[in-house]
């Protein structure tokens, strides 16, 4: 029987062993690279130099032994700087630039995660493996190695929602496959590297920006950091390519026969790389850490071609895929059916979600009553007015209104309209209570906390879209965290019917018309955030999307009324299904 090669190290030493050679292989490609790079670009400004001046020779011995020496300790202190600040803060910055963050075990989803690292932390025999999620509906995924080296699993929330739990064990196979294999800690180290001057680009540009503020001084600053920005951007270009040219794209093959022999599951790997290829994969503000990826975001454009070989560092997903049906006994097309079957499963999966339209004329009824008398209790505590900077009086306010405007300040002048009082607001003793309540961060008001701001009902826990939330079971209102939004929009539990997406459709055409008024568009009232107390600020929820809804900045909600957030839902689906899985197969 032959002896099976490349096989999963038998013990973490052997792990830290290859670490240890690939960092010393690294160390000498970046001083090489620094020496030839300076060796080079110098070289040619000194022979240049020598054709105009006789008296100088660039090839004498005594001034050439000099010019090296120098060459290379200029290139051994930037080594040395580099690599350090590579191995300090590399990993923190990419983690940073990729908006990741630490999973939540009471999300469904992330629990699911937390589980599969767990079980495979065991299966593969690491001592620990932290995992991280990035808030995108993209699908993709990347391992790292961190400061402490202790490895970490990243995914999308995308792929999270897309992903069944075979092929998202799949993914964690594949990732971890590249740990054992060292490739994570070449890669890491690599793009840690690169970064390094990446994050001299973003110090530069804020310097820049800082300096462009300046209106004494608007053009000293506007071109100061510009050559360092350019140069900066040039190493970081050539750093790129010069790794990408030294990391084989067998690394990925070998990784994916690793994750088949850990998760037993060559068909359920093949779907995952499948569906990210046809999705959107980009992740990050720049190419800097495509080398980390599970599938490049340009992974379409890749092909068999020598230069695709030198300078990418993954190989075509198709023969990826070819490679992995083999395994199985299956081909590529009957991984693309298999999507395909899959999502529409998924589809009549679907729970069929209910407006309060569907309710009870009766009950509608009651809601608009409910509604009204909040609103009359809102205006019957809106005894407040303040004075602002054109010396009107604005106003009548709630006191959460009050503290919020834009100029109040212990100092403004107020008036309380019940009581006929006017001076600074410092001087009343309901205000000086909200603030201090305010710095301690508790709710200004014990009596309107989880309370419904539209009908003042009880707010219960919820779960929408496996995420928590708090929930009006009487307007059927949402207040969901800013944080949350992109998992709602990654994961597709709801189905909604065919005249909500008639009037998400709608929706979108009045914005793209400005004749039009859109259907959900209605006056909205003052409000009063249920967690602090304070008034919602009412704001579009984002420039793509115009919906104006309930916004409190202080505690990072959005309120959602009865249809909104499925409206917006509808949007966000309705713009990525041409990446979906099941458009292309």
């Amino acid at each position: 029987m032959v002896e099976k090669k490349d096989t999963v190290p038998l013990s973490f030493w052997e792990i830290q062993k290859k670490q240890q050679r690939a960092s010393l292989f690294l160390f000498l490609m970046l001083f090489v690279f620094y020496f030839l790079t300076i060796g080079l670009v110098s070289a040619a400004i000194l022979m240049t130099a020598g054709a105009f001046l006789a008296s100088f020779t660039f090839f004498a011995s005594s001034f050439f032994y000099k010019y090296t020496a120098i060459v290379f300790g200029i290139a051994l202190v930037l080594t040395i700087i580099n690599f350090i600040q590579a191995r300090k803060s590399g990993v923190s910055y990419i983690l940073k630039n990729l908006r990741a963050c630490s999973p939540d075990p009471e999300d469904r989803y992330h629990l699911s995660f937390l589980n599969i690292l767990e079980e495979m932390k065991i299966s593969s025999g690491l001592l620990g493996l932290r995992g991280y999620i990035i808030p995108t509906v993209n699908l993709n995924s990347l391992s790292l190695i961190g400061q402490d080296g202790l490895p970490a699993i990243v995914v999308t929330e995308g792929l999270l929602a897309e992903a069944s739990r075979d092929e998202l064990q799949a993914v964690v196979a594949h990732e971890t496959a590249h740990i054992l294999k060292g490739d994570t800690f070449f890669l890491t180290l690599s793009c840690s590297i690169v970064a390094f001057y990446q994050q001299l680009i973003d110090s530069l540009d804020e310097e820049r920006d800082l300096s462009q503020s300046d209106l004494k001084h608007p053009r000293r600053g506007r071109g100061s950091a510009q050559p360092l920005i350019y140069l900066a951007s040039f190493f970081s270009y050539l750093l790129l390519n010069f790794f990408v040219a030294l990391i084989s794209q067998k690394r990925e093959i070998l990784a994916d026969a690793t994750a088949v022999e850990l998760s037993r599951d060559p068909m359920a790997l093949a779907r995952v790389i499948y569906k990210a290829h046809v999705a959107n994969s980009f992740l990050g503000d720049s190419s800097l850490f495509t080398p980390l990826f599970l599938v490049p975001p340009d992974s379409r454009d890749i092909q068999e071609t020598p230069r695709d070989k030198l300078f990418n560092t993954h190989p075509p997903v198709m023969l990826r895929l070819k490679t992995l049906a083999d395994m199985a006994h299956k081909n590529v097309k009957e991984v693309m059916e298999e999507v395909r079957a899959q999502e529409e499963q998924r589809e009549k999966s679907r729970l069929l979600y209910s407006s309060l339209e569907d309710s009870s004329p009766d009950y509608q009824e009651k809601l608009r009553e409910l509604q009204l008398r909040a609103r009359e209790d809102l205006e019957k505590n809106s005894i407040w007015l303040a004075r602002n900077a054109r010396g009107q009086w604005d106003g009548p306010l709630a006191l959460g209104s009050l503290v919020t405007l834009p100029y109040f300040t212990p100092a403004t002048r107020i008036k309380n309209i019940k009581e006929n009082l006017e001076g600074p607001a410092r001087n009343f003793p309901q205000v000086r209570f909200a603030l201090y309540r305010q710095l301690k961060k508790q709710p200004l008001d014990p009596a309107t906390q989880n309370k419904c701001p539209t009908c003042r009902t009880e707010l219960t826990e919820a779960f929408y879209e496996g995420v928590r939330i708090k929930k009006c079971q009487a307007c059927q209102g949402k207040l969901v965290a800013m944080a949350d939004l992109e998992k709602i929009f990654a994961r597709r539990e709801l189905a909604f019917p065919d005249w909500l997406k008639q009037k998400a459709l709608a929706y979108r055409e009045a914005l793209l018309n400005p004749d039009l008024k859109p259907p959900v568009l209605k006056e909205k009232p003052p409000a009063i955030c249920p967690e602090c107390g304070l008034q919602f600020t009412l704001r579009p929820f984002s420039y793509h999307y115009l919906m104006p809804v309930y916004k409190c900045y202080p505690c990072q909600r959005i309120w959602f009324e009865d249809q909104e957030l499925e409206i917006l839902q509808i949007l966000v689906e309705n713009r990525s299904r041409n990446h979906s899985p099941a458009s292309r197969t």
